[in-house]
């Protein structure tokens, strides 16, 4: 889970992302400037019931100011398996963000947060308080309720997909694919943030491929070539199938080379002269002549 968070916050740390995100899934036009936003702080701290400090992080959080007025605070959660406090969780890294303002004082300003949740199934935990909570009979309206606002990245329609204007565009079309196993389709559209792009793919995939042909891409792109998901899809398959063509040469080599020493074995020649006419090292020779006898 740590590292999924880590690669999915690497991405999410450009501004241009994370506005897109903001912009697309939650407010539904361009609202948020990515110049006007500023990294904020992913670690708080609050007072534990037992009185003692305690430490808490966000995946990301950043600042949005113009003309140096604070006009907000927006957190991004990320979610690869269901969580059933996730309610608890994010009303204590607002009320952190709260308690910073008064603390401080001046101008109060909102704190928003959302959760991006990239499993392939739908977010089933709860995403109110109260869902959370063995509420006595007579006392619900009483008892005060959080909300917490998460989006189904694998699930959203391909018109929100489309409405991406950043490398999130790739991201979300990527984990819908992942989820349907239809044919992947890849989109003919640049990478911008490429790097964090194959590192989330890695993380997500758990294949290090991903990681091998992340430095020859970045290579072609700082030569001025367009890397699009066409491009990463056509070197991992070209790779994969050249190291087949190399893993098959070698087990050809691997192969000959053993019948070689049966052969001469069965002719009555000893493992150190078969070593001697061969050119194999002779501990080899010796263990192919053990598993036959």
């Amino acid at each position: 889970m740590a590292g999924k968070d880590l690669s999915e916050k690497k991405l999410e740390d450009y501004n241009d992302v994370f506005a897109d995100i903001l912009n697309t899934l939650l407010f539904k036009k361009d609202l948020i400037l990515p110049s006007l936003l500023e990294d904020g702080p992913s670690e708080s701290v609050y007072k534990a019931a037992e009185k003692n400090l305690r430490g808490q992080y966000r995946d990301t959080f950043k600042y949005y100011k113009k003309a140096g007025i604070m006009l907000a605070g927006f957190g991004m959660e990320n979610e690869t398996e269901e969580e059933d406090n996730m309610p608890v969780r994010v009303m204590g890294y607002d009320y952190s963000a709260y308690r910073a303002q008064i603390d401080k004082g001046g101008v109060r300003y909102p704190i928003i947060t959302i959760v991006l949740n990239f499993s392939d199934k739908k977010w089933n935990k709860p995403i109110h308080l109260k869902d959370m909570l063995e509420i006595p009979e007579g006392m619900g309206k009483f008892v005060q309720d959080y909300k917490i606002i998460v989006f189904d990245i694998a699930f959203l329609p391909d018109k929100i997909i489309s409405q991406f204007k950043s490398t999130f565009k790739h991201v979300a079309h990527f984990f819908k694919n992942k989820r349907m196993l239809d044919k992947y389709q890849p989109l003919n559209e640049e990478i911008e943030h490429l790097e964090a792009f194959l590192d989330l793919l890695k993380v997500f995939t758990g294949d290090k491929k991903y990681e091998e042909i992340k430095y020859s891409l970045l290579e072609r792109q700082k030569k001025g070539e367009v890397v699009t998901m066409c491009t990463v899809v056509e070197k991992f398959t070209n790779d994969g199938i050249q190291q087949g063509i190399q893993q098959g040469i070698q087990q050809g080599i691997q192969q000959g080379g053993k019948q070689i020493i049966l052969n001469m074995y069965n002719k009555g020649c000893d493992v150190e002269t078969i070593s001697d006419l061969s050119g194999i090292a002779l501990d080899i020779v010796k263990k192919v002549v053990q598993e036959k006898n």
